[in-house]
């Protein structure tokens, strides 16, 4: 519900990137990850920076790749 930065990896790690959230128009805020050449199964592990609280989530999370 408020703007934020996610950091992902696809490789534990290895390489970090980072997106700006968009915002929905709905009161929602989105990053739509490019997972299209990743295996299936492929683990994308994340976790959020909240630049208005100047914060970090303090958590990581993680989501399995799967068919769409």
């Amino acid at each position: 519900l408020a703007p934020f930065t996610l950091r992902w990896t696809s490789d534990a790690w290895r390489a970090v990137h980072d997106a700006e959230g968009q915002d929905s128009g709905l009161g929602v805020w989105y990053v739509d990850l490019p997972t299209r050449d990743l295996s299936l199964g492929a683990a994308v592990e994340f976790t959020f920076y909240w630049p208005q609280a100047d914060r970090w989530e303090g958590a990581n999370f993680s989501v399995a790749v799967a068919e769409g």
